[in-house]
């Protein structure tokens, strides 16, 4: 693509350039340092990891000790998940005289905060589709969805990627008005949480230990009941300080599960959530045990990203790695530094790797499995169809889009703007994702975010099709960072996305759009 191949060309000359200014005097006598220590983030929030003194032809690698709390990319930027604190590890790998050598930088104590919701005076106003009226909107402030195209071009209506065969008919004569209205209360049953087991060592010698903890996407465990499937082969204990987590013990050789049965109150409702783990292999009390981890192990990849296979163990040497995938997303190379997963089309694949180890005279292998989405990065110029209203959206030369929020004749036409998914991708994802840079929508001063809406439906239009409204205000749009929408009704078509709201003048860089399967 041309985007990719631009940055490539000028991340070279940079490179070039670089070396013929420093030479390897100067570079060799850079130390390099992490530079940050410790970062609190929102949920949603990013941070890039900073590193001085950085060496070319250095790989630097970050993994977080809890993926469910904060994700990291291979770029260093660390994403809030969930409310929590873990840590994230960076590494130096490079060659010297043809070995290869890793150096631990540090460590990053990362803390992630839940957003507090906002406590407005009003409620928002519910928009209602444009009609024929003649009755002027009146004179509130009020986010308000566009209209389709007017003769006299009172709005931008979106051109499709592909053109339709008939042209829009729909004609508003006048300006839509938004209407403020108050919905009755109502009480709403949230729905049950989702729980999730994960175990600190799969593999065990019988008379050892291993730790097991529950965690919630929502609401509050209160008590954990724990057991395993066979109590011959292993036993669990449920922690006296913390009923999430629990000690399992190896009995005799076999394999088993542990089941954890959890209480979880969610807006003052306690639901009763079952969950197991996976295999918990125990092995004689004098075999070698060993469990292996993939630490770069990515969840998400783009078409044409390139990441380090590193793979560590917890006892003896790795004396081989075999890999195998189930799909074609990606394939398994090798490179100076080692093993590398190189993503070449959408969509989904497994990796699996089977790691032998020896220590002394015994040897023992660990399987370990992953797997990864791999999304396509579309050209932003020439397949993603983008418009605005009471907004500007400006083309850039290196292939960004620039948007800039206006405002329009009356002070409830808030600027937005948006896109048409390319025809061929409508239907066949459930994620948007827009990276952005130089934003200045919701500056940190400012309390108010910007709201979205997915509209639904085979369309190649905007319109005023259902979808999700959200008014909350959730997505806050400043400097560096991504845009994550996702599909919250999967057995319906994503075609539209808009974007409102941000602080007049307000600018949004956009560097890519991509859809994950």
């Amino acid at each position: 693509m041309r985007i990719r191949k631009a940055m490539a060309v000028a991340l070279a000359g940079a490179l070039v350039l670089t070396t013929i200014a420093t030479g390897t005097t100067s570079e060799a006598a850079k130390k390099t340092k992490l530079k940050t220590k410790k970062v609190s983030i929102f949920v949603k929030g990013k941070k890039k990891i900073s590193i001085t003194g950085k060496k070319a032809k250095h790989k630097y690698t970050f993994t977080s000790k809890k993926k469910k709390i904060a994700k990291v990319s291979k770029k260093g930027v660390i994403t809030g998940v969930k409310a929590g604190k873990t840590t994230i590890t960076v590494k130096d790998t490079w060659k010297q005289k043809g070995k290869k050598k890793t150096k631990k930088l540090g460590t990053v104590k990362v803390t992630v905060k839940a957003k507090t919701p906002l406590v407005k005076p009003t409620q928002k106003p519910v928009v209602t589709p444009p009609v024929q009226a003649s009755v002027a909107p009146p004179a509130q402030t009020a986010v308000v969805t566009p209209p389709v195209q007017t003769p006299d071009g009172g709005s931008q209506t979106p051109v499709p990627s592909t053109e339709p065969s008939t042209k829009p008919s729909a004609k508003p004569s006048t300006k839509p008005s938004a209407k403020p209205s108050t919905p009755p209360a109502a009480t709403v049953t949230p729905k049950a949480p989702k729980a999730e087991l994960t175990l600190e060592k799969d593999n065990i010698n019988a008379g050892k230990t291993t730790t097991a903890e529950i965690s919630v996407n929502k609401g509050t465990v209160t008590d954990v009941t724990w057991k395993t499937a066979d109590d011959k082969i292993a036993t669990v204990l449920k922690d006296s300080t913390d009923p999430k987590k629990a000690v399992i013990t190896g009995v005799k050789e076999g394999q088993t599960k542990v089941i954890a049965e959890a209480k979880v109150k969610v807006e003052e409702i306690t639901f009763t959530v079952k969950v197991e783990s996976g295999d918990i292999k125990v092995a004689a009390s004098d075999a070698l045990v060993v469990n292996a981890t993939v630490e770069s192990a990515p969840t998400e990849m783009t078409v044409g990203d390139e990441l380090p296979l590193v793979v560590t163990v917890d006892t003896g040497a790795i004396e081989n790695i075999v890999w195998t995938l189930e799909g074609d997303a990606a394939v398994v190379a090798e490179n100076e530094t080692g093993d590398v997963l190189k993503a070449v089309k959408a969509g989904e694949v497994t990796v699996k790797a089977v790691v032998t180890v020896k220590q002394g005279d015994k040897t023992a292998t660990d399987t370990v499995e992953f797997t990864v989405y791999v999304m396509e990065e579309y050209n932003i110029h020439d397949e993603v169809n983008f418009w605005s209203q009471y907004a500007t959206i400006e083309k850039n030369d290196d292939g960004t889009v620039t948007y800039t929020k206006l405002q329009g004749d009356q002070d409830w036409q808030a600027g937005e703007f948006g896109f048409v998914v390319p025809r061929e991708m409508v239907g066949k994802f459930t994620k948007v994702i827009i990276k952005y840079k130089d934003a200045t929508l919701n500056p940190p001063e400012s309390e108010k975010g910007c709201g979205y809406v997915i509209h639904y439906d085979d369309e190649t239009q905007v319109s005023w099709i259902s979808g999700e409204d959200h008014w909350d205000d959730s997505l806050r749009i400043y400097g560096d960072g991504e845009i994550v929408l996702e599909n919250k009704d999967p057995d319906r078509a994503l075609s539209t996305v808009r974007i409102y709201d941000g602080v007049l003048n307000g600018k949004m860089t956009i560097e890519s759009v991509t859809f994950q399967m």
